[in-house]
Order: C-alpha cells, then structure tokens, then sequence
C-alpha cells in the first residue's frame, strides 16, 4: 500500500516539478516503531515505456533493507530465476519503448524469436537438471553471438547482457532496433545460429544444440496503426512456426500470407474436433496385391473425413494440422479400432482372411498408451493379433529411437506384424532396418514413378527389394500405377503391390465381393 500511495502521487502530477515527484508516505506498518512511520519517502518515476511500480526508485530516506528489498522485488518481477535474463514483461516494455521511438523517427525494429530445436527429445536424454544446464548454455552463446554494432535493446532497464530475453522455456527473444537494412536481421539470425549449434557434453552426453528463429519487422512506412508488442511478437511467432516446419535449424521472416495460413489451421482444427463428435471420418481400404496373378493379399486402410462444406478429404488436407493439435491421438485410436473392427467382420462373414495394414503417427508411438491402445483394439474387436499390421514412417523413428525401439518391439510381442512405411525418404538409414523388427518394407511411391526410365531410381531399387529378402521381409511397392512399372518391379524381385493400376481405395461394402476374386479384373481383362 505504501509504493501504491506514493505512485498514486507520482503519477497525478503531486510532488516538484517536471519529470519527477516528491511526496512524504505515510502509513507504515501499525507494528514498526514510531520513528520508522514518519520517515519521509523522496521518490521520481523514471522515464518509460508504461510506467510500472516496478520502475520507482526510492532515491533517499529509505534504510538499507527496504532498498534491498526494492532491488529483490524487481529482480523477481522482471528477471528470469533461471538463466537471470530480462523476461516477458520487461522485454515487452523495452519493445515498446523501441517501437515508440522507431514510430516517431522513421526507423524499422526487428523482433527475433530463437527456440530450441527437439527439445522434448533432448530432455528424455538428459533429464530435468541436465537440461536447466542446457538452457543456461545456450543463453549464454545467444548473449555472446550478439554484438554492440546489432543495436539491440538500450535503455535504462537493460544493458550489454540484457539484449536477450527468456520469454519461456527454451524460447528466446531478441529486438533489434534502428534496422538499416532487413538482411541484418538474418545476419544477426545467422550469427545466433551458429553460436548456438557448437557441440557440449552435459554428464557424459554430448549434445548437438540447434535453434530455429523466427522475424518480424516493425512497419517503417508511416501507417496510421503502428505495430504493437503484441502483435510483432505474434508475427514472429508464426514466423518460428514456419520456421520449424521446414526443418531444424532454420531461420523465417514473417510475411502477411501467414496469418491467413495460421487462420486456415485454426479452422481445420475446429473442424477435426467437430468431426470426431459428429462421427465425419470413415475408412476406405486399398488392397496389396500379387502382381503376377492380381490376388489380393492384404488390404490397407485410408482414413477420409467426409467435410460438410469441402466434401469428401484425404488425409493430406488435414494430417498436419491433427498432428501439431495432438488429435491425431484420439483420431488414431479411432481409425485402429475401426479398422480391426471391419477386418473382423469380414472374417465372420467369410469375405476374406487377410491382413489389414493402418498407419500410425509417430505422435501416437512415442505415447506411452500406444501399447495399450493396440491391444484394446484387437480385444475389443476379436480379432487376432497376426491380421493387424501397423504402418510405421521413418519419421515416427527419428523422434525418439529409443523409445520407438521399446513401442514397437513389444507391439511385435503380442503378435502384431509391422511394416516400415515410405521407404527412402527422409532420413532413411539402414539402421532402422537393423534394429527394427520389421515384417514388410514398403517402397515408397517416389520410386515407383521413376520406374523404369530413370536408371539410377532403379538400381536403388534393386537394391533395397535385395536387401529386404536377405533380411527376411516382404517387399511391397507403393503407387505403381502403369503396365511397365508392374514388369520392372517382378523383373527386380518385387511381387506384392500396390497402386491404382490394381485397385483404387473403396469404402468396406464395395469390396466385399471383390476378396473372392483377382481385385484387378480389369487389368488383367486389358492384357488378355
């Protein structure tokens, strides 16, 4: 109450003259001594972006204990417990003041936002004491990458070493003010990147640190609505999400076109929760077949959402968007579950007997209820493990090995057969194929197109159906679609397919009739 009542002064004008205001508190505790309540108070208001509590100096009068206390009040407000950085708020201030002033002289700030690249990964391998560390160390190479010529944050509030922020666990912020030039920004980006990357060892692991940086530039060219704090901290935000998006260590401007992009996900979003309540999705199923004869041999299945307004929509328009929002978990459950389901009833009815392929994310892989989830579908479906395959993309491998060792190595302990999906893209490595107690190998589609004209495309291919067999897994190619493609890939040794040349996906009752029989009757009715 008593910095209450004096600032309450301060700020109505009371006190001496321009800049500064005085004024006697009183007030003090009912339990301090007499002459501790009728000690003046002299205080001035600091010149500011936003006038705070946290800026009023007591500039005499005061003991010894209450400045201290003061100086502990303002570090806990503005300042960061673990690395004792600037925070969020005293950031916003200094951006503000930046803005205030660049609005007036025609100059341009850039915000910088830097996080940290996989850091839910990194903190599995260290630990919650060991990644602490890491965040003060890469604090620390922020700070130094920066130079005096950067023209970062000035001002009372910040110094030399308060040119970097901590606005929350491993995101890092940084203003850049006076810009000449926006290729600056990506120097000063580039720069913080690379100070950023140097190996350490924390406990005997040696850590490969990567930041990806997001931009946003103030406006320079006289509009009457300035940016905010809010908004260019927004802007830059976005900017890191595209940022990630494209891979690690990677630096993005912001550009307009984005906020339409982050409104479309928004929207998708909303709908995919909408469409789980409103049961929207369904399954349509592809089958794999032997390519000599057309026989299928298993099938695979493809989730649709039938959208109200845009019709009928493949997984692309969406996965993304499921992914990033966490509902490709509940999403993923659904699609296991109804797949084993219809597999199940196939079987009963004496449609077929075979094996039905779902894909699963590498968010639902690295849960630790992905196990569980399995064995609730196939339990509550009836159907026996060695019908169910699961589709894993090497992508659900990078995010955490270790961990997708364990998932699905006890997947494979309850009978469950596992295919790697996509094959030879991304971050392809033999060691998966090592590891990984894969049944089926699926060539990824890209190849398939190039066959068989592109004579590179096809020794790589050769190549893997070969080292499949010799690991004792089947092979399938994906997307074969014409005549020579089919004739290449038996010539390579590769007999089950799969594409459109075959069969195109078909909702559960329109192949019913079609396990009996080749599913590519036409095809084979076009060669006789």
């Amino acid at each position: 109450m008593i910095f209450e009542r004096a600032w309450s002064r301060l700020t109505t004008g009371a006190g001496a003259g321009a800049g500064t205001a005085a004024g006697v508190v009183a007030g003090a505790a009912p339990a301090a001594p007499p002459v501790a309540a009728s000690v003046p108070l002299v205080a001035s208001a600091v010149a500011a972006p936003r006038n705070r509590m946290a800026d009023l100096l007591a500039s005499h009068g005061v003991n010894t204990q209450a400045n201290d206390d003061s100086a502990r009040i303002r570090k806990l407000t503005c300042y960061d417990s673990l690395t004792g950085l600037p925070n969020r708020l005293l950031f916003r201030e200094q951006l503000d003041l930046m803005l205030r002033l660049a609005q007036r002289n025609g100059h341009t700030v850039a915000v910088l936002l830097a996080d940290l690249d996989d850091f839910r990964r990194i903190k599995l391998s260290l630990g919650h004491h060991r990644s602490d560390e890491l965040v003060k160390v890469l604090a620390q190479r922020l700070q130094t990458a920066l130079r005096g010529s950067d023209l970062v944050v000035a001002g009372a509030a910040l110094d030399r070493s308060g040119a970097v922020a901590r606005l929350a666990g491993t995101e890092f912020a940084i203003v850049l003010s006076q810009l000449a030039d926006p290729r600056d920004a990506a120097r000063v980006a580039q720069r913080l990147r690379q100070a950023a990357s140097a190996a350490l060892e924390l406990g005997g692991i040696e850590v490969f640190p990567t930041v990806s940086i997001g931009i946003a530039l103030s406006s320079s060219d006289g509009k009457p609505e300035p940016h905010t704090p809010e908004t260019l901290l927004e802007h830059a935000d976005l900017a890191l999400g595209f940022a990630r998006e494209q891979g690690r260590d990677r630096t993005n401007f912001y550009d307009a076109a984005m906020d339409a992009t982050a409104s479309s996900r928004i929207e998708t979003e909303s709908g995919l929760r909408n469409a789980l309540a409103e049961r929207q999705f369904a399954l349509e199923f592809q089958a794999r077949v032997d390519g000599r004869t057309g026989v299928a041999s298993s099938s695979e299945a493809l989730l649709r959402w039938r959208h109200p307004q845009r019709g009928v929509l493949a997984p692309a328009a969406f996965m993304e968007v499921a992914e990033q929002s966490q509902l490709i978990v509940p999403i993923g459950h659904w699609v296991l579950e109804t797949a084993c389901q219809q597999n199940r009833q196939w079987q009963d009815s004496g449609v077929a007997t075979l094996p039905v392929g779902v894909n699963v994310s590498a968010h639902q892989v690295c849960r630790p209820d992905f196990v569980p989830s399995v064995a609730r579908a196939l339990e509550l479906s009836g159907l026996a493990p060695q019908w169910l395959e699961l589709e894993v993309t090497e992508s659900a491998l990078l995010m955490d090995t270790a961990g997708a060792l364990r998932a699905l190595g006890a997947v494979k302990q309850l009978g469950v057969r596992l295919a790697i999906d996509d094959f030879g893209t991304g971050y392809s490595s033999l060691s998966y194929l090592r590891d990984f107690p894969f049944d089926v190998l699926k060539i990824d589609r890209s190849f398939t197109q190039r066959l068989p004209q592109d004579q590179r495309t096809a020794a790589i291919t050769q190549g893997i159906i070969e080292l499949s067999h010799r690991l004792g897994m089947e092979v399938v190619a994906e997307g074969v679609e014409t005549e020579a493609q089919r004739q290449a890939l038996l010539g390579y040794g590769c007999v089950q397919m799969q594409g459109f040349l075959f069969s195109r996906p078909a909702a559960p009752s329109a192949l019913a009739g079609v396990w009996r029989q080749p599913v590519a009757g036409d095809w084979l009715r076009r060669r006789a």
